[in-house]
C-alpha cells in the first residue's frame, strides 16, 4: 500500500473517502514515507491516549506508565475538581494523569510531532432538501452493519425504552426475530425492563433480562485501571452484570444523540457559544484548566454556526472523552454502535434543526422502517407512572437534579446576555 499512497496528492481526501466509508469501531494507522498518523473512527469508539514527551501512544494510560509513574502522575486535584468520583469526566483531551492526553475524534495524532490535527469537518454540511434521503441512508447503513454482525452468530443487541434502541430495532425489522436482545435489571431501570418486555411480547422478539450484579472493591479498582481513572459512575459498579455477554458482540445505540441535538437545550441558531456555556451544558464544574482547554478547542471552530458547534462539542468533548474512555472496560466483550459512522453522522447533521428537535429525526426513522414500534411510548410509560418516576429520581439523586437546574439557569442567562448584546 505504501507505493500507491505515495502517489496520492491529497492524503486527507483519500483517508476521508477510503477509511471513513467504513462502519464499526477502528483505529487507522497511516505509516508512509511522508506521514505517520493515527486516526480514530467517526466518534473515537476505540479510544487512544498518548504521551508527547516519550512519543508513545496506547489504548489506556496503564499501558503508557509503569505502576510507580501511574501513581506519581495522577492529578488528584483535577480529578476532584471535575468530580470524576461522581458523574464527571475529563473532556477536551485531558486525562487523570499529568502530561497524558486523549486523542479526540475528528483529529489525527501526528506521530512525528506528537501534535493533534483536526481533519474533520472540512467545511459546512449542506442541508438536505429531501428529508427521506438521509433517513433512508441511516436505516440502510444500520441494517447492513447489524446484519453483518448477526451473520457471525455472536450478536446481542440492547433493548431499552430509549430512542436509539428503538431505531436500531426498526432498522433490522426483516430479521429482528433472529436477534438476541438483552436488558439489564439495574436499579432505576424499571422503565427499560417494562418496555423491553412489552416490545418483546408484542413483536415476538427473543429477549432476556440480565440480573444486576454489583462489582466488589477489587472489581471496581480493576475497572478504574482499564479506564485510566477517567470516569466512574454506575458503569463502574454494575459492569459484572454484562459478564454473561463475554465472548459476544454487543450492539449498542450510542451515536444517535447526534441526530437529536443533545446539547442544544432549546438554543436557537445564532446564540453566542463560549467555553463557560459549553462546560455548563456538559454539567461539569468550571475548573480553570477545563475552561482553558475548552476555549482552545473552540477557537478554530468559531466560524461554524451555533447549533453545529454544540453538535461537535457533544461528539468530541462528551462522547469521545466520556462514553469511549470506557472502550476497554469490558475486554471480553466487543462493542459495536452501528450509528457511529461518518456517513450516518453526515446524514444526521444534514437534517434541518426543526426536525432534529424533540427526537423528530429518530421518530421519522422509526416511521419509515417499522411504524408499529411507536405504539409503545419512547422513554416514558405514558401514564401516571411517569410523574411518580420523575419525583422518585429527583429524591434518589438530588445532586443530579441540582446540576440540571444550574445547567438550565446558566444557559438561560447566556441567552439573555446574548440578546442584550445584539
Amino acid at each position: 500500500m505504501d507505493d500507491s499512497l505515495d502517489q496520492i496528492n491529497d492524503i486527507d481526501q483519500w483517508v476521508e473517502e477510503q477509511i471513513y466509508r467504513l462502519a464499526g469501531s477502528f483505529v487507522f494507522v497511516l505509516d508512509t514515507t511522508f506521514a505517520r498518523r493515527i486516526y480514530l473512527d467517526a466518534n473515537g469508539s476505540n479510544s487512544l491516549v498518548y504521551d508527547p514527551q516519550t512519543k508513545t501512544a496506547a489504548a489506556t494510560t496503564a499501558l503508557l506508565l509503569d505502576p510507580s509513574a501511574y501513581r506519581q502522575r495522577f492529578d488528584n486535584e483535577l480529578y476532584r475538581g471535575l468530580t470524576v468520583d461522581q458523574d464527571g469526566w475529563f473532556p477536551a483531551g485531558l486525562t487523570a494523569h499529568t502530561g497524558i492526553r486523549r486523542l479526540m475524534c475528528n483529529h489525527y495524532l501526528d506521530m512525528v510531532t506528537m501534535q493533534t490535527v483536526r481533519h474533520w469537518p472540512a467545511g459546512k454540511i449542506e442541508e438536505a432538501k429531501d428529508l427521506s434521503e438521509p433517513v433512508a441512508l441511516i436505516a440502510d447503513k444500520v441494517e447492513r452493519t447489524i446484519r453483518a454482525i448477526q451473520r457471525t452468530g455472536l450478536g446481542t443487541m440492547a433493548l431499552t425504552a430509549g430512542n436509539e434502541t428503538r431505531l436500531l430495532l426498526g432498522c433490522c425489522r426483516s430479521f429482528a426475530g433472529d436477534i438476541d436482545f438483552v436488558t439489564v435489571k439495574a436499579p432505576g431501570a424499571e422503565l427499560d425492563v417494562t418496555r423491553s418486555r412489552e416490545l418483546a411480547r408484542r413483536f415476538d422478539l427473543k429477549h432476556r433480562l440480565l440480573e444486576y450484579v454489583e462489582a466488589d472493591a477489587n472489581g471496581a479498582r480493576a475497572w478504574q485501571m482499564r479506564v485510566g481513572h477517567c470516569i466512574s459512575g454506575s458503569n463502574m459498579t454494575m459492569h459484572p452484570s454484562v459478564e454473561p455477554l463475554n465472548g459476544r458482540i454487543f450492539i449498542g445505540g450510542l451515536g444517535g444523540e447526534i441526530g437529536r441535538g443533545f446539547l442544544w437545550l432549546n438554543s436557537e441558531q445564532g446564540i453566542a457559544i463560549d467555553a463557560p456555556g459549553i462546560v455548563s451544558r456538559l454539567k461539569l464544574p468550571h475548573h480553570p484548566l477545563l475552561l482553558k482547554e475548552v476555549q482552545r478547542w473552540l477557537e478554530p471552530l468559531r466560524h461554524y454556526d451555533s447549533l453545529f458547534l454544540l453538535d461537535l462539542a457533544y461528539m468530541e468533548l462528551r462522547m469521545s472523552c466520556w462514553a469511549f474512555s470506557q472502550s476497554y472496560a469490558a475486554p471480553r466483550i466487543v462493542e459495536v454502535n452501528p450509528l457511529v459512522s461518518r456517513d450516518i453522522y453526515m446524514a444526521m447533521l444534514s437534517v434541518p434543526p426543526s426536525l432534529r428537535r424533540n427526537n423528530g429525526l429518530i421518530v421519522q426513522g422509526i416511521q419509515q422502517t417499522w411504524p408499529e414500534l411507536l405504539s409503545l411510548p419512547i422513554n416514558r410509560y405514558g401514564d401516571w407512572r411517569d410523574r411518580a418516576r420523575i419525583a422518585r429520581n429527583a429524591m434518589a439523586s438530588p445532586n443530579r437534579a441540582i446540576r440540571k437546574i444550574r445547567q438550565l439557569t446558566s444557559v438561560k442567562l447566556g441567552r439573555m446576555l446574548a440578546r442584550r448584546a445584539e
